[in-house]
């Protein structure tokens, strides 16, 4: 337990603790498709709201002030690539195939069909320990088990898996990477924003016991509105494995992580990064987004146990439909307005061609 979560702790202790950072203060949400759309107006695109969509990812085109550049957009998403771009993005094991022949580190595995488990038991038997089992279209964390290291837990992840993936789904077996999980907004050849996503922890003081400092950091995360809309969920089962219960009272500065998912729904914090990262691997997530045909705007996921250190640093995932909002409205540290980033992308193309 501890070892997973080395570098996690050093990072809060360096990055937030040793800065002092706080939780930015947050009242207002202004929607990034309004955003979008009112920017490539201003810069005389035609803009048209399609029919097809949903009230949270309306479907727009977006189309140059002489013709020459069409663009769709869904949600916050602009893009132009084609349905084998999102096909390769969408299941894991392609962008792991594209990922190895551009030479971009990425964890090691491999992916078995559902009726696959003898062999795939035999595969998880000889990998290094741990290991993670998800389906290879995984959403979120969907059917995703990591940190397995047994048999008996390798069969319920891959039970998880096959009830937590599409009907298609081929099950994916990979190496579990020791990290920070960053999401590197890749705008172009440039990367405009990075930032780290960490699951809810507490800090302890040597005085308060572990529900004082859940209420403590309630309060704290209060005055951020997406902080409040998505509170911390506790997995008490996950707070014993590192030694600690209802009653326990953490060392001064120990951290104590309170959920082992780093999403949204469990009340996951972002931290802005970008001023942080080593040159070379900023261009580790360009390699990676190049190594998606057609792609031009991407969300690229990576696990790094120094942000200094490119050799500690693999690819995990390549998203074509990456969030903006988790940029423009981080809970610590700096904002990018990365939607800005995206309209200028794109009309520079325009100017240029």
């Amino acid at each position: 337990m501890a070892t997973d979560y080395e570098s996690l702790r050093d990072f809060i202790n360096r990055i937030i603790l040793g800065n002092k950072l706080e939780i930015n203060s947050l009242e207002n949400i202004h929607p990034v498709v309004t955003s979008i759309t009112t920017q490539f107006g201003d810069y005389g695109w035609n803009v048209e709201k399609l029919g097809g969509g949903s009230d949270r990812t309306p479907l727009h085109s977006l189309t140059s002030p002489n013709g020459d550049i069409k663009l769709s957009m869904r949600g916050g998403k602009v893009y132009r690539h084609s349905s084998t771009t999102e096909t390769i993005c969408k299941y894991k094991n392609l962008t792991k195939l594209m990922l190895e022949l551009a030479d971009v580190p990425a964890p090691k595995g491999a992916h078995f069909l559902p009726s696959q488990y003898g062999v795939a038991l035999a595969y998880f038997n000889r990998m290094p320990k741990p290991v993670v089992v998800k389906p290879t279209d995984a959403a979120g964390s969907l059917g995703v088990t990591v940190g397995i290291r047994t048999a008996e837990s390798f069969e319920a992840a891959w039970k998880n898996a096959l009830s937590g993936g599409r009907q298609n789904s081929n099950i994916l077996v990979e190496q579990f990477v020791y990290g920070v999980e960053l999401r590197a907004y890749v705008v172009g050849d440039s990367v405009v924003s990075v930032i780290a996503r960490l699951q809810p922890f507490v800090v302890g003081d040597g005085s308060q016991s572990v529900p004082q400092l859940i209420e403590e950091m309630r309060n704290k995360r209060a005055v951020h509105v997406r902080a409040r809309k998505n509170p911390m969920k506790v997995d008490w089962q996950f707070v014993s494995r590192q030694n600690h219960d209802e009653n326990s009272v953490p060392r001064d500065s120990e951290v104590v992580f309170l959920n082992q998912l780093s999403t949204v729904r469990v009340g996951a914090l972002t931290v802005d990064v970008t001023k942080y990262i080593s040159a070379e691997i900023l261009e580790m997530a360009v390699n990676a987004k190049n190594a998606i045909p057609e792609l031009e705007v991407a969300g690229v996921d990576l696990l790094v146990e120094n942000l200094r250190e490119p050799g500690t640093a693999h690819v995990v995932e390549v998203n074509t439909a990456a969030s903006p909002d988790l940029h423009r409205y981080t809970h610590y540290g700096d904002t990018h307005a990365v939607d800005s980033d995206v309209v200028e992308y794109f009309h520079k193309q325009h100017l240029s061609s």
